[in-house]
């Protein structure tokens, strides 16, 4: 796997700019739905019994990835990018290229494309360690232009064909924000790449959900 990234806050999953440009973007993602009709909207709780990863190939699409940590509470860090799962290690596998979302409005893309991944899901199980990496500040939701730098690990269950998967992450963080610290994310894939929502869900409980932005973007 792991193609670590360099400058900004890394985490997980055919690229972001063929995702804007590719113009059956919408029947792909129609397919898939058809094949969410009878699922349920995550297949990663925890303690949820046997975890049989999708198909190689079978979740692909825009994706919203959203980081929730202990040290700035509810207020997910977001990643807007294409995830696909190309087979890898004799399973399927996770891979993630994403830019950083703007905190003040949570569309615009800022600093580098990059990527993570892939991730062999053995038994399901997700284990992504991510390299140390700077966040472009303006994708800081508390301090709006202050940059973090940070490494690593998401750990979750990718089971089924799903349009949300979750899970947990711990790390360690330097700058105005630092120490250890522990969060979950959420994984949520998109009907359009634009296509973020107001409230993005960044954890496996129900109630895991940013709360909207001001008027004003704030």
């Amino acid at each position: 796997m792991l193609r670590p990234p360099t400058s900004s806050l890394a985490l997980v999953l055919s690229s972001l700019l063929c995702a804007f440009g590719c113009a059956d973007a919408r029947g792909r993602f129609e397919d898939f739905q058809n094949r969410l009709r009878n699922e349920p909207d995550s297949g990663v709780e925890a303690d949820a019994g046997p975890c049989v990863p999708p198909d190689p190939n079978t979740v692909s699409g825009p994706a919203l990835l959203a980081l929730d940590t202990n040290l700035i509470p509810g207020k997910p860090v977001l990643f807007l990018g294409t995830i696909t799962t190309p087979a890898a290690d004799g399973t399927t596998a996770v891979d993630f290229v994403y830019h950083a979302v703007a905190a003040l409005d949570r569309h615009t893309l800022v600093g580098p494309e990059l990527e993570v991944g892939p991730y062999p899901l053995q038994a399901g199980e997700l284990i992504a360690p991510i390299a140390e990496s700077t966040l472009d500040g303006r994708a800081n939701p508390q301090l709006y232009g202050s940059p973090i730098d940070s490494e690593m690990t998401l750990r979750g269950r990718i089971c089924g064909v799903h349009a949300f998967y979750c899970g947990t992450l711990d790390g360690d963080t330097t700058g105005l924000i630092s120490g250890p610290f522990t969060g979950h994310f959420g994984i949520t894939l998109l009907p359009s790449p634009g296509a973020v929502p107001d409230r993005p869900r960044f954890g496996c409980g129900s109630t895991d959900l940013a709360d909207p932005l001001a008027p004003d973007g704030g």
